[in-house]
């Protein structure tokens, strides 16, 4: 499947991005990297931020996306605790370069743009929130600080782009298992 220009250009920029970091990126490695005069680069982007914005909603609208669809379901709390973990350790490591810049440039965007991804951030961090709020409210978790809860297990999740490898001895949906029982378990004896 061909991709269009614009896409190769984002695609460059999420290899740069993850590589060299947002601000070590320049429009001209950009450009040098598909192959286009820095000028040129201009009739497909108005600028680097705006390359950025762009992969970092992607990036968070992906995970809202699934995480939407499993609230919807109709299983238990703990069942969707076990498929957003998993969906979400899925979607990490099938989208590795994206996520990382998501998870470590989002900060460099402008403040308006950042606040549009802060936004959407915070509205993923409110489902998960939802999830445990209704696996307490059911009886199927205890009560505590959902928000807490939440925020250990993405960070444990999102922790997730500095050490995955593809071809690491356990597989997305295994480590997602493991994190799941983690959380849902523990490790007491």
């Amino acid at each position: 499947m061909a991709i269009n220009k614009y896409e190769e250009i984002a695609q460059a920029a999420i290899k740069l991005f993850k590589q060299k970091g947002y601000h070590a990126t320049s429009v001209q490695d950009i450009a040098d990297e598909v192959g286009l005069q820095k000028g040129s680069l201009y009739h497909y982007i108005s600028s680097k931020e705006e390359l950025l914005m762009k992969i970092t909603q992607q990036s968070i609208s992906g995970f809202n996306r699934r995480l939407e669809k499993i609230i919807e379901s109709q299983v238990p709390s703990k069942d969707k605790l076990i498929l957003a973990i998993q969906n979400h350790v899925s979607f990490v490591a099938g989208n590795l370069e994206m996520t990382t810049v998501l998870l470590r440039e989002a900060f460099s965007l402008e403040p308006e743009h950042h606040q549009v991804i802060k936004a959407e951030t915070d509205r993923y961090l409110n489902l998960w929130t939802k999830i445990i709020d209704e696996g307490v409210k059911a009886g199927e978790f205890e009560s505590g600080n959902s928000r807490l809860t939440a925020l250990a297990i993405l960070g444990s999740c999102n922790w997730l782009h500095r050490w995955y490898k593809e071809n690491g001895p356990l597989t997305p949906e295994e480590i997602g298992s493991y994190f799941a029982h983690i959380f849902l378990e523990g490790i007491q004896k």
